[in-house]
C-alpha cells in the first residue's frame, strides 16, 4: 500500500459520514503528525472524528523531526498547526500521497513536490478501485453534513466517475 499522510479535516468530515473505510481501503496505514492527533483527538474529545481515529489501529501517528520548519509553514504561509505539521511529515517519510483540503495548504504540499489529493478525491480513487460502487451519495452526504464541496468540483467528480 501507498505512504499516506492526512491532515485533520479529511478524517473528521469522513468519520461524520462514517466513511473512514474507503481511505482504509484505498490507502491502507495512514500517517498523521502528533499535532493532527492532537487536534482531533485529544483536543477534539466528544467531537466528531476523536473516537474514530483513536480507534482507527491503521491510523498511526508519528513526530515530525523537523519542527522548525512547522513554524516556518505557519509564519510564512499562514497555514494552521495541523496542515503544517502533516506537509513537513510528508516529506519527511517521503509521502506518496497527502490528503488535505486547504486550498492554502495544497498549493504548499504542491511547491514542495508533494502529490495532494483532498477528502473528494479518496471517493474517486475509491470507485476507480471498485471499494464503493457509487460517489454522488458520499457526496450529497458530506455536504448535508456541512462539508465544502463547490459546484463546479462536486460536478467534475460526478463526470470523472461517470455517474
Amino acid at each position: 500500500m501507498m505512504k499516506v499522510v492526512t491532515n485533520s479535516t479529511p478524517l473528521i468530515e469522513l468519520s461524520k459520514i462514517k466513511q473512514l473505510n474507503p481511505l482504509r481501503e484505498v490507502s491502507g496505514t495512514i500517517l498523521i503528525p502528533e499535532e493532527v492527533y492532537v487536534e482531533v483527538v485529544i483536543d477534539g474529545i466528544g467531537k466528531q472524528g476523536a473516537a474514530e481515529v483513536k480507534a482507527a489501529e491503521w491510523i498511526q501517528c508519528q513526530s515530525v523531526a523537523d519542527k522548525d520548519q512547522i513554524s516556518i509553514l505557519q509564519t510564512r504561509h499562514s497555514l494552521h498547526l495541523g496542515e503544517s505539521a502533516t506537509i513537513v511529515l510528508a516529506k519527511e517519510v517521503k509521502a506518496e500521497q497527502v490528503i488535505l483540503d486547504d486550498n492554502a495548504a495544497r498549493r504548499e504540499a504542491v511547491a514542495r513536490g508533494l502529490p495532494v489529493i483532498g477528502t473528494v478525491g479518496v471517493f474517486l480513487v475509491a470507485k476507480t478501485q471498485s471499494v464503493i460502487p457509487v460517489v454522488r451519495p458520499i457526496l450529497d452526504n458530506l455536504r448535508a453534513q456541512g462539508t465544502r464541496i463547490s459546484h463546479d468540483l462536486y460536478y467534475q467528480v460526478i463526470a470523472e466517475a461517470d455517474e
